[in-house]
């Protein structure tokens, strides 16, 4: 900052050091508008004109408390911030622990690391609260009753000056060594923390390959209720063929029971949460942990709730699967298997450029489109009726991520002009999707059934799950009217 040496600095570049950065050059603005003498006069003021308030506290007042209250500043303490004032106020409560004086500077290293943590990744800064939640809950006997009131339980019940003073029971007393070892805990887990959410950051000793793609995807799904699960597996030293395996467990389980059956979005979430702490401690193995993942995955899992699911897009606003919400999770993951199958060296459809945002650059295209008025869409659908028209275009096999530039370009066209319109855009030269679509010689209403129980075979495979026959499928692609229907026949109704 001041381009001084310093021994302990390791040049690591963070959120809170680009906010030091950024105060620098604004004061830095601020000074070269003025002249030396009023540079001179400023600075006078800054090393000589400063008032201190001197305040001298009774003893019986609580330091700490009153620290609190000083300290606001207008400006509420964090959940951090507190918890490090507590426990550094309880470290001084220690007086006849040799202990004692070591522990403050445990505190101080640990709080040191976390900052460093959270935000060390300045374009995605980790939640400090989440963190605290999340660790509250794998290191701490989890119940409902609880909720997440995590920082009420670690201030009001756990680490009080009644609980290392005066306890009201022998298992409320507090020691040097349990905060000791809670403050460890807290440092140890940062980095793991920070590894989850951020796998493809380069930190020694995290170097699987496959567990970064899996942290990934399922980061891309949603963590849910497995963050003090993955959280406790890191810290406990888990295997890492295990981790891997709970990572595609936790994912196959959030996948199926949300995305596919929408089950309430809290289930299974005190079974998952207790289990946290259990595998911390030893009381459960990893195994175990992941067979009941899969038999929560299959007590739970019903194909025939996504039919209904998909049924009531179709009946609300007649858009089907388009608005299904794990659409984008769907397709981003079948684009990328067969990228993986093709041996591609070029990844073509990024995650961040189609998660649904506003701004989006991938949008979900319709091949078939929603307004099918070039001649091409007439001679092939142009017999069908309204409701089978909008049953095709919304349909699974009829949809792929596709640019907005593109979409906006190919619109309404014949396929064969959106395959290739003949000045260098179409399907031929973009995703894995769009590649596999664009070797169609034809789209027709049985292309988009053939197409969709293929994603549906790719579902099953992906998430070692099973939809059902092909006749359920095709109703659950809502293209039932295809199969009781031969080609012959559509094209003369």
């Amino acid at each position: 900052m001041f381009k001084e040496h310093s021994h302990s600095n390791q040049h690591q570049e963070t959120l809170y050091t680009q906010n030091l950065i950024a105060a620098k050059k604004y004061f830095l603005n601020q000074l070269s508008q003025h002249t030396s003498d009023e540079i001179a006069l400023i600075y006078k003021k800054l090393t000589q004109k400063l008032k201190f308030n001197l305040y001298e506290i009774d003893e019986e007042i609580d330091v700490f408390v009153t620290f609190e209250t000083m300290n606001n500043r207008g400006k509420p303490l964090t959940s951090l911030e507190l918890l490090k004032n507590r426990l550094i106020y309880l470290s001084t409560l220690f007086h006849n622990h040799e202990g004692h004086a070591v522990l403050r500077n445990k505190v101080n290293s640990a709080w040191k690391t976390m900052y460093e943590y959270l935000g060390k990744n300045p374009d995605a800064p980790l939640d400090e609260n989440l963190f605290l939640r999340n660790h509250w809950t794998m290191y701490f006997k989890y119940t409902r009753n609880k909720g997440d009131d995590y920082i009420k339980y670690l201030l009001n019940d756990k680490f009080t000056a009644r609980n290392v003073t005066h306890p009201k029971k022998q298992n409320d007393q507090i020691t040097v060594d349990d905060i000791s070892d809670y403050v460890t805990s807290l440092q140890e887990s940062i980095r793991h923390w920070f590894y989850i959410h951020n796998p493809y950051f380069y930190l020694p000793n995290y170097t699987d390959d496959n567990n970064k793609l899996l942290l990934d995807r399922l980061q891309r799904l949603s963590f849910r209720a497995f963050r003090p699960l993955l959280l406790a597996a890191f810290v406990s030293k888990q295997p890492q063929k295990d981790i891997n395996d709970l990572l595609t467990a936790a994912e196959r389980y959030n996948f199926t029971l949300f995305s596919l059956c929408h089950r309430r979005s809290n289930t299974g979430d005190s079974e998952f949460f207790g289990m946290a702490r259990e595998l911390l401690k030893g009381n459960l193995t990893i195994n175990s942990v992941i067979s009941t993942i899969n038999e929560w995955v299959n007590y739970y899992y019903e194909p025939i709730r996504f039919h209904s699911y998909i049924a009531e897009k179709y009946e609300l606003g007649q858009q089907g699967f388009f608005k299904w919400d794990g659409l984008r999770y769907f397709l981003f993951e079948y684009d990328a298997w067969l990228t993986k199958r093709g041996k591609q060296e070029t990844v073509k459809l990024g995650w961040d450029d189609l998660k649904a945002t506003s701004k989006d650059k991938i949008t979900i295209e319709h091949i078939f489109p929603q307004t099918p008025s070039n001649q091409y869409w007439q001679d092939r659908f142009g017999s069908l009726n309204k409701e089978q028209t909008t049953c095709l275009a919304n349909s699974l096999g009829n949809l792929v991520p596709l640019s907005r530039e593109k979409n906006s370009s190919l619109q309404n066209n014949g396929f064969n002009d959106k395959k290739n319109n003949g000045s260098g855009v179409g399907y031929y030269n973009g995703s894995a999707s769009e590649n596999e679509i664009a070797q169609q010689d034809e789209w027709l209403p049985e292309s988009i059934l053939s197409r969709g129980l293929t994603l549906f075979e790719f579902m099953e495979k992906r998430w070692n799950i099973s939809l059902g026959d092909e006749q359920f499928k095709t109703k659950l692609l809502h293209l039932d009217f295809i199969s009781e229907t031969s080609p012959e026949e559509l094209a003369i109704q």
